[in-house]
């Protein structure tokens, strides 16, 4: 009779390679001692020894890398080629920790069916590469550990997405950008149709993108304790964006630029709009592929060139069109449009184009109600945490650590969220929820090969929900 719920058990996956030991408490409270190719079931409970790894091969392509002294259930596992949509895998940690690259649950079918159980927490996943780590309070020292050099931070955070955005990194990797994904220096973000998204920058600046639009973070430093230091190159390549400006630049103005068709918008504590289509999108396209004998990327030419040279189209707009080139309007301060050889200051509620004529800036003399009533949400109108998006907390003691090395998960508790993007992380427990500056030494300096070497996973996104 005691042998029915393992005939019954449904096979979920297999163990790889494994050093030190490795049992499975059955349903039936039975123990079987694991090898390399045993089987592992539903409702199966996987033990390592205080020396041991192992790693573990679910049906639907998940590899699951446990560390030593660590307790894995699998609660709860279906897959089922033929049908996604009855897709599901639970798995709860009771102790220790593991690496994780998902497999093809929660990619395909129900986008939820994926979920890592702790005692504080609930990891949804939809697709990455993460480690975690359930410590009580002193069960986290490693003397394996090294201390990690601290992984480059974020500069912004998507809060809101009403569309599809990606971000191409400077090395010319693109990844789907989600709500709450983390935008980092060197990105150029591009927007498609029907999109507007809001990005908020650690300075509290903020950015909506509007639809078809590519917008370069060229460079964003920011040190509130060192003004000085700080500086911000923003360039918007085609589209429509509207701006409020934030911290950077509070101490002198010259330390924040955005550049539009050649041409610098300096500002002044504003909040404004920019656009740049037509000829000024087709020219920032080609300025972004011609090369300097120094071989730098030029993104800046000057705008008489433009004008001239049948290479790059003329980025001027006219007063029958002003929206058919690069121009600026103003809706909150005051800013200064300047081209080579010419400004023109802007203010409260006045716009300016470039010229196609002069490629001098010039006022806009009959502003368009399409420019007036921009249907696209003000960046200042979507509330912004800047200490919980930014926050770098130092977290120690009992709770649960997530590490994201590719993809994003958000971690809830109480009603409480906070996203975590690739190289970010997390802690919760019963009280705290938190950004942490960089991972503690435990989490990601193990030196195991066979624990650190797992790659994989993507930018789709993952979802920690409150348990």
């Amino acid at each position: 009779m005691s042998a029915s719920p393992l005939l019954a058990a449904e096979v979920a996956g297999q163990i790889g390679y494994m050093s030190g030991a490795l049992v499975a408490q059955r349903t039936d409270g039975t123990i079987r001692v694991m090898a390399p190719k045993s089987q592992v079931q539903e409702g199966d409970v996987l033990v390592t020894s205080k020396d041991g790894y192992a790693q573990v091969k679910m049906n639907d392509g998940t590899m699951m890398t446990m560390r030593p002294d660590s307790n894995l259930k699998i609660e709860a596992y279906q897959y089922k080629k033929e049908a996604p949509q009855a897709d599901n895998a639970v798995f709860r940690l009771l102790k220790g920790g593991f690496r994780t690259v998902t497999g093809l649950i929660g990619k395909r079918g129900n986008p939820d069916a994926y979920k890592l159980r702790a005692a504080t927490s609930t990891i949804g996943i939809r697709g990455t590469d993460f480690t975690t780590r359930l410590c009580n309070d002193k069960d986290c020292q490693d003397s394996s550990a090294k201390p990690q050099p601290p992984v480059v931070q974020p500069v912004g955070r998507v809060m809101l997405l009403q569309g599809e955005m990606a971000a191409k990194d400077a090395a010319g990797k693109v990844r789907k950008l989600l709500l709450g994904s983390p935008v980092y220096e060197g990105d150029t973000l591009n927007t498609n149709i029907k999109t507007n998204a809001v990005v908020a920058f650690r300075d509290e600046s903020r950015i909506t993108l509007q639809e078809s639009s590519s917008f370069f973070v060229e460079k964003f430093k920011y040190d509130k304790a060192a003004p000085e230091k700080e500086g911000a190159v923003l360039r918007l390549l085609k589209g429509s964006v509207r701006v409020v400006t934030g911290l950077i630049g509070r101490v002198n103005h010259d330390n924040y630029k955005f550049g539009v068709a050649g041409a610098t918008i300096g500002i002044r504590g504003t909040g404004f709009d920019a656009w740049c289509n037509g000829g000024c999108a087709r020219s920032s396209e080609r300025a972004n592929l011609a090369q300097l004998d120094s071989g730098e990327t030029r993104l800046d030419v000057p705008v008489g060139m433009l004008a001239e040279n049948t290479d790059f189209p003329n980025p001027g707009a006219t007063q029958d069109n002003p929206l058919d080139g690069a121009g600026v309007y103003v809706w909150s301060g005051a800013v200064v449009f300047v081209t080579p050889g010419a400004s023109f200051d802007v203010a409260l509620q006045q716009a300016a184009i470039i010229s196609r004529s002069t490629g001098k800036p010039v006022p806009i003399f009959v502003i368009p109600k399409s420019i007036i009533e921009n249907g696209a949400p003000r960046p200042d109108s979507i509330p912004v945490d800047f200490n919980k998006e930014f926050g770098s907390g130092e977290a120690g003691g009992a709770g649960l650590y997530v590490t994201v090395h590719d993809g994003q998960v958000i971690l809830t508790q109480g009603g409480n969220s906070l996203n975590l993007g690739s190289g970010e992380n997390g802690f919760a427990n019963d009280q705290f929820l938190m950004r942490l500056a960089t991972p503690p030494a435990f989490l990601t300096g193990d030196t195991n090969h066979q624990f650190n070497g797992g790659t994989g996973g993507n930018a789709n996104g993952c979802t920690i929900t409150g348990q």
